[in-house]
């Protein structure tokens, strides 16, 4: 029986840039069953997806001593077709088919070359699919359907703090967009991030109206968060795995970007809008001495808020 091996990434963000990949194959192979090794975090993403077969987590160990396991736990398998986003040792098991990520290049997306890797000259955006009983499920954090109205999704986090747009800045941002005569008037705001992250998100949360917010920081799994991302008008956030989540369910994704490689992991897609700290590359943190009057920070409050209120515009009147 032909039986492909898909190594995906312990990080949110490339492993969810994968899913597009992963998707084609099941596509184009639809009678090949697929295992897919990855991270703990991003575990309940891959499991979600029909057709694959088994997901195994990955827990890192010393001296890559992980591999040499999961490698065991997959048993004397010749696969049809090896697909490894991490150049593990995994992707030099017998295989009639080899893919090895050897590394991506600065001028890139992450959505072209995934697809190279495997022969592709068309890009493979991200693709996450929230099965009906998936979307039942959320009513437990947005309630009935029909009962539901607009909702801003925020991800005021990242992994790393010079990512983070300061927390004032985003709660400014949720006041001004469902205000009246804002974009999305009266719309609630959901606000995401993992456990850990509670010191960047929370202050947003304790700070809107309690009828107005629903709490999500540290209380989903990533496909849960997918899920509750499909079913909201606008996502804000910083460069994140979050924010490649909100381009794989296909809402409106707006991402902040400072450090980082915004020509390889910007928001794919014409319905994404990347916003570049300035100058590009400096961290989109407030500076220090940061006041009303100066600095200026490298992300202004008020160009963010024009680009996205044009740039939602854009896109409801297509």
């Amino acid at each position: 029986m032909k039986r492909t091996l898909f190594v995906a990434s312990n990080r949110l963000g490339d492993a969810v840039l994968t899913t597009g990949v992963l998707h084609y194959l099941l596509e184009t192979e639809p009678d090949v069953p697929i295992t897919v090794v990855c991270g703990d975090i991003p575990k309940s993403i891959f499991e979600a997806v029909p057709g694959v077969d088994r997901v195994i987590g990955v827990k890192k160990r010393r001296f890559s001593l992980h591999w040499p396991e999961v490698a065991l736990s997959l048993g004397p398998v010749i696969w049809h077709r090896i697909v490894d986003f991490r150049s593990s040792l995994l992707g030099f098991l017998p295989t009639r088919h080899r893919h090895i990520w050897h590394g991506g290049k600065d001028d890139i997306h992450k959505a072209q070359a995934n697809a190279q890797l495997i022969g592709l000259d068309t890009p493979l955006p991200p693709r996450i699919l929230p099965t009906p009983s998936q979307l039942n499920a959320s009513e437990k954090w947005l309630g009935p359907l029909n009962q539901r109205g607009k909702i801003l999704a925020l991800a005021p986090t990242a992994n790393f703090y010079q990512k983070q747009w300061h927390h004032e800045n985003y709660l400014r941002l949720a006041q001004a967009l469902t205000a009246k005569g804002g974009i999305l008037e009266g719309a609630r705001i959901a606000v995401f991030g993992a456990p850990g992250e509670e010191a960047q998100a929370m202050p947003v949360v304790n700070a809107l109206p309690v009828d107005q917010v629903i709490c999500l920081v540290g209380k989903t799994t990533p496909m849960e968060a997918a899920t509750i991302l499909s079913q909201c008008d606008l996502f804000v956030g910083n460069d994140s795995g979050l924010m490649h989540t909100a381009v794989a369910v296909d809402i409106p994704t707006v991402a902040l970007f400072g450090i980082g490689k915004p020509a390889v992991y910007r928001p794919w897609g014409d319905r994404s809008l990347c916003l570049e700290s300035s100058p590009p590359g400096a961290p989109i943190i407030r500076p220090e001495g940061y006041s009303d009057i100066a600095p200026e920070e490298p992300l202004p409050f008020e160009l963010v808020l024009s680009e996205i209120e044009s740039f939602y515009a854009s896109i409801i009147s297509k």
